[in-house]
């Protein structure tokens, strides 16, 4: 009996191990957790350089009709805000004393509801010693081309509509400079009457990937010079954008303007004879590379 107790107790122990014996297996073959994702930054630092063949800015000449190097750094931050510096070399032939424009903005964008998209800030567009008074063709008062403008946007997927205001005068403009018959050659007319504070703009633009890497892209919009007859003139632009691995992107659009004829053969500040359009119909080309 007691033999037969302890055959017992010795199979009951080693068929426990048994079962047991696939749970310690199995124990030894459950895999560690993943290591957590890295966490989203807070800031992001976009950055671009690029070279084209002419600086337009909406449908006019910046550059007197020549190339333009462009570049600009942004701090991007998760909650929205974002504040950045753009800059471009300009020509003194319409732009006082100017070589050099950089555009300082601060601004919130965001999305909401479902496509939906928002932008409003401000630029500050600071022309380093551009000033109306030195140009040496003509004796004018002192006026810096300097100027703030205030902006928002609203979005859905593709499409998106501006508008801006600018508290400040229009990049110097005033009457002893621009109000003046003769001021602006291709209409004798057209004349800026009182303070330029106060002007604006709206516009609609599109951007729509047609496949991967290609972009077409199109934009209209009204500008209006405030106290001015004459002016104020509505401008177009219309191209593609072909995008690279490692941020390089060739781009190309055709741009033009209509509503006035003011901006027609205008006299250079640094030379009378030297005559340009500048709002000239024609076709850009850039290429660039972000980072």
């Amino acid at each position: 009996m007691r033999k037969s107790l302890l055959s017992i107790a010795v199979l009951s122990a080693l068929s426990l191990t048994a079962l047991t014996l696939p749970s310690l297996s199995f124990a030894e073959d459950v895999v560690a957790p993943a290591a957590p994702a890295a966490a989203t930054p807070d800031w992001t630092f976009p950055s671009s350089i690029g070279l084209v063949s002419d600086y337009i800015w909406r449908g006019q000449t910046q550059t007197w009709g020549k190339p333009a190097v462009q570049a600009g750094i942004e701090a991007d931050h998760v909650s929205g805000f974002y504040a950045g510096i753009w800059g471009s070399n300009v020509s003194s032939h319409w732009l006082p004393n100017a070589n050099l424009e950089t555009d300082w903005s601060v601004g919130f964008r965001n999305a909401f509801a479902t496509d939906f998209k928002y932008d409003v800030g401000g630029t500050y567009i600071y022309y380093p010693g551009a000033n109306f008074d030195k140009v040496g063709t003509t004796s004018f008062p002192s006026s810096k081309l300097n100027s703030l403008e205030l902006y928002a946007s609203l979005g859905w997927k593709w499409f998106t509509v501006k508008g801006g205001y600018m508290p400040t005068k229009f990049y110097g403009w005033t009457v002893p400079n621009s109000g003046y018959s003769g001021a602006f050659p291709g209409n004798p007319n057209a004349v800026v009457t009182d303070s330029t504070n106060g002007s604006y703009y709206f516009m609609g633009s599109a951007s729509y990937d047609v496949m991967p890497g290609v972009n077409l892209a199109g934009e209209v919009g009204r500008q209006t010079i405030a106290n001015s007859t004459g002016l104020d003139w509505t401008w177009y632009k219309v191209g593609a954008t072909k995008s690279f691995d490692g941020g390089w992107a060739v781009n190309a659009f055709y741009t033009g303007t209509a509503g006035s004829t003011a901006y027609q053969n205008y006299m250079s500040f640094d030379n009378l004879s030297d005559v340009k359009t500048i709002d000239k119909s024609k076709l850009v080309i850039g290429l660039s590379r972000s980072f």
